[in-house]
């Protein structure tokens, strides 16, 4: 890792971009209707978080693209198309209004598997990869570098994405390489 001030103008931008905004959107895009559950189940996922972290924002912002491989079971709708349906049977619950514990009842019945039936979903499928979508803003955002002790992008100066040909050129003589 590179300290702070050995980034480029680039990474720096980027890095006080997220802490300014903290992923904040003037509107959510495709969880609108269904923000104030959004927001309920982002806080008894995680806990702490600072209010300056818009964790919602980020999972509107990056709902629909992949993390990890991006894969899906067999009859799962597209993630985004999981999460509204996930968040609006949680507005069926009444979610929001439910009581701190009876919030996390839910959640652990929904993260053990047992919630599909009354959902009508997998909802053990919504919970986690909503949680896994949160964590990664969360992991993503300078203030928590800050309290991870991770100082940032290791990212040189002029640092620019190296195209598939010179990944494999760096790759030549290692064991799979040839997949590449």
């Amino acid at each position: 890792m590179k300290a702070r001030d050995q980034l480029g103008a680039k990474e720096l931008q980027l890095i006080e971009e997220r802490r300014r905004s903290g992923y904040r959107r003037e509107s959510l895009e495709y969880f609108g209707e269904v923000e104030a559950e959004l927001r309920a189940l982002i806080a008894r996922l995680l806990p702490g978080v600072p209010e300056a972290i818009d964790l919602a924002g980020f999972v509107d912002a990056h709902a629909a693209n992949p993390i990890g491989r991006g894969d899906r079971s067999p009859g799962l709708p597209p993630i985004p198309d999981l999460f509204a349906l996930g968040l609006r049977r949680l507005r069926d619950f009444a979610f929001v209004r439910l009581p701190a514990d009876e919030q996390d009842q839910l959640i652990a019945r929904m993260r053990r598997g047992q919630a599909d039936e009354e959902f009508g979903l997998p909802a053990k499928e919504f919970i986690d990869r909503l949680l896994v979508k949160a964590l990664a803003g969360y992991l993503a955002h300078p203030d928590t570098w800050e309290r991870i002790g991770f100082n940032g992008p290791a990212y040189p100066n002029g640092y620019a994405w190296i195209n598939p040909t010179a990944v494999a050129r760096r790759h030549e003589g290692f064991p799979g390489a040839s997949r590449l």
